[in-house]
């Protein structure tokens, strides 16, 4: 997914937040990932909802609500350019080992420094991810339960950052109420659309 993607926080325990009425039209039209994160420094989970923004639809075209965190995405293994150099936010879609996740977060963050946060799956499980606001990886696999094909989980790590939190203070992040959707839908023949 490359493009621009906004994200909600919604604060309270995942299991009390319901889906705002807008979350159903949402779903059924774009894809959207709802992932219950925390806890945060009161002790609270956090429900973060994240879905692409997509061009002429005008005030519906985001997720409403509060703490919201509008950002441009890129797939580091398939774009080059602007796309990267431009991107806040940087994910790999290829599961790598352990060792391999951190070299490759470390090649990226070198190479594009103005980037917010990157991440990359990794093989066993779970997803390594480092924020502009530190220099290395996270020392633990965030995520285990959010499979390598929901790059949406970068964007919802940025959203969790950019409120002020740190990656080291995440203890989990699982999917929340209707568990994880497709990230990336498929084309009418199968396969990922273009820009995907």
């Amino acid at each position: 997914m490359n493009g621009f993607v906004v994200v909600r926080l919604l604060g309270g325990a995942a299991d009390a937040v319901a889906p705002p009425p807008s979350y159903r039209r949402l779903q059924d039209a774009d894809p959207v990932l709802r992932l219950s994160m925390g806890p945060t420094p009161d002790g609270d989970d956090v429900v973060a909802e994240a879905g692409p923004v997509r061009r002429g639809r005008g005030p519906d075209r985001d997720v409403p609500g509060p703490a919201t965190d509008e950002h441009f995405t890129a797939d580091a293994e398939a774009c080059f350019g602007r796309r990267l150099a431009c991107a806040d936010v940087l994910y790999a879609r290829r599961p790598r080992s352990l060792a391999a996740a951190v070299r490759w977060l470390a090649e990226v963050r070198a190479r594009q420094p103005a980037c917010g946060l990157a991440a990359a799956p990794v093989a066993d499980g779970g997803w390594l991810a480092v924020s502009g606001s530190t220099r290395g990886a996270t020392s633990t696999v965030l995520a285990a339960a959010v499979p390598p094909d929901q790059p949406l989980l970068a964007s919802c790590l940025h959203a969790w950052v950019v409120c002020g939190y740190s990656l080291a203070e995440l203890e989990h992040v699982r999917p929340a109420g209707g568990g994880v959707m497709a990230a990336v839908p498929l084309a009418p023949g199968g396969g990922r659309p273009r820009g995907w």
